[in-house]
């Protein structure tokens, strides 16, 4: 599965109002805009109501890929917990590790989350992954991620 650094994904949740602020602000200025009469001159009339609708348009491509991102990994940690614990005729099965690991990355971090019920309830399924309660505390459970992710 393709993993995006943590920043990036922080930092496109952090400049998309930015954007869409900037793309209604050009709309809505357009008269006034800084060079506005070279660009209605060299470009047409509606220049600037055409980049405001591929900006939206391509800014709307960027949301969907996210949104399918985030859908796979939603979709991997469901697998892992259905996964986890089952049994064929009476033998453990052996869940699919990565997803496992995936599912365990995501509950690490809502372990920082500011609500508390997100928290407990991420504590409980990281325990019911690992077999052993390690607490509420995140650094905890990223030292025992480190260890799974190494072996």
């Amino acid at each position: 599965m393709l993993r995006i650094p943590g920043g990036i994904d922080a930092l496109f949740r952090q400049v998309t109002p930015l954007v869409l602020l900037g793309i209604v602000a050009a709309a809505l200025l357009e008269p006034w805009l800084p060079g506005g009469a070279w660009l209605r001159a060299t470009f047409g009339e509606t220049v600037v109501l055409r980049a405001c609708l591929c900006g939206l348009g391509l800014y709307t491509l960027l949301l969907w890929g996210e949104s399918l991102r985030l859908h796979g990994i939603l979709t991997g940690v469901l697998a892992a917990f259905r996964e986890h614990g089952r049994t064929d005729s009476g033998a453990a099965r052996t869940p699919n590790p990565a997803a496992r690991l995936e599912a365990a990355r995501l509950l690490v971090a809502a372990l920082g989350s500011a609500d508390p019920q997100i928290r407990r309830t991420s504590q409980h399924n990281l325990t019911r992954l690992a077999g052993r309660d390690l607490g509420a505390d995140p650094v905890a459970w990223q030292a025992w991620l480190a260890e799974q992710e190494r072996t």
